[in-house]
């Protein structure tokens, strides 16, 4: 699909090198050597080095364009990480003002975007307890989008009310509040941090020792190494998804407010439907749960706009058809028929096994079976070969009587 957005993508050999060696002298400096030498660890460096930039032009910036024109937004985005969006939205934004609570992150953004040649960025350190403050003082005159691109899953409840809220009143009427990549607490399996099912669901005393089940052996060793008393908060930082819940406790109803779902073609093609959301998208409806189906997704991608939203509100994207339940409910209409039908002929045979029977039981019963000795012994008096045998017995008795 054309984005006009391809020409910002990172294909040159030369540039993914300079970035690469980039990072890995700040952001993964701090890594275990034997980790990222392992098929995870280099997974990890391509993601962070080009795989999630090129996400970002593919599909983020194609989907945020349907909603404000990038090219005259300031963008405020809160954990910037080591730069992969905030370089993909500097490409096209008027300015992007980047922040994060990790230096060494920060560092790699830096050398990012100076690889990439983008002077419109600004990126800041700063510690979790200040941060907000500083957002709020360095933008007096608000933000056109308020972007939180996977962080929200990373922080306590009571940091996330305290983003939510203070980025909300941080935009400016029209102005977009942006969650991208961010798991959802609702859906079954947990692809984020452990990849097991309903492992998000445990509570931290419970989640802590269960954590040395997890097939993600980074994951596993790390909460293998802390103690109790700071397993919670590793937890956390690790990533536990969110959900509606803290959206409606920091800005109210939200059906008013949402005008992406994350059922728009951009971001479908990033995170394609799945069994698991189509069976959560059922439940919504079928049991009238007061729930945005923008939050049945396995990952959260959506947008609220601060505004009259009617006219966005009549073109907001609905779900796709039901495909995966719609397979599962033919394959199983389909055994149905097949199980009626092995049980008519179950029926069928067991009929004729009885009529069968019947007519055995007749045949062994005296009065029926006479009178079949005594019809056979008709039939055969009738026959050549019972008068030839007649006239011999005859003539052996007239020799006999010699």
């Amino acid at each position: 699909m054309a984005t006009g957005f391809e020409s910002y993508k990172m294909v040159d050999p030369l540039l993914v090198a300079s970035v690469r060696e980039a990072l890995l002298q700040s952001y993964f400096s701090e890594y275990d050597p034997a980790f990222l030498r392992t098929p995870a660890g280099q997974a990890d460096i391509v993601d962070h080095v080009d795989g999630r930039y090129n996400r970002c032009v593919d599909h983020v910036l194609p989907w945020l364009a349907r909603y404000i024109d990038l090219r005259a937004a300031n963008i405020v985005e809160l954990g910037c990480g080591t730069g992969s969006s905030t370089a993909a939205f500097a490409q096209v934004a008027r300015r992007v003002s980047g922040y994060d609570i990790h230096a060494a992150s920060v560092t790699a953004a830096r050398s990012r975007v100076q690889a990439l040649g983008l002077s419109n960025v600004e990126l800041s350190v700063d510690q979790p307890e200040t941060l907000l403050e500083t957002l709020k003082k360095k933008h007096p005159d608000g933000a056109d989008v308020f972007m939180l691109y996977a962080v929200l899953e990373h922080q306590t409840p009571a940091e996330r009310l305290e983003t939510l809220r203070t980025g909300w009143k941080l935009l400016r009427p029209g102005g977009l509040l942006v969650v991208v990549d961010t798991p959802n607490r609702l859906t079954y399996f947990d692809a984020h941090t452990s990849l097991m099912p309903f492992f998000h669901f445990l509570p931290p005393e419970l989640g802590w020792p269960y954590a040395s089940r997890s097939p993600r052996e980074d994951f596993r060793n790390a909460m293998g190494k802390v103690s109790a008393e700071k397993a919670p908060m590793l937890l956390t930082r690790w990533g536990i998804g969110a959900s509606h819940h803290e959206l409606e406790l920091a800005l109210g109803e939200l059906d008013p407010l949402l005008v992406g779902t994350g059922f728009e073609p951009e971001i479908l093609e990033m995170f394609p439907v799945t069994l698991d959301e189509e069976l959560l998208h059922i439940y919504v409806e079928r049991s009238g749960a007061p729930v945005p189906l923008a939050f049945t997704r396995n990952t959260l991608n959506f947008v609220l706009r601060k505004g009259d939203n009617t006219d966005f509100i009549a073109r907001r994207t609905a779900p796709p058809p039901l495909r995966h339940i719609t397979l599962a409910t033919e394959a199983e209409a389909r055994i149905q028929a097949l199980e009626q039908q092995a049980a008519a002929d179950a029926q069928r045979l067991q009929a004729q096994t009885e009529r069968i029977q019947a007519l055995e039981h007749q045949v062994a019963t005296p009065p029926l079976r006479h009178q079949l000795v005594d019809r056979l012994n008709g039939a055969f008096k009738k026959t050549a070969l019972h008068g030839k045998a007649r006239k011999l017995v005859e003539w052996s008795l007239k020799r006999g009587a010699r």
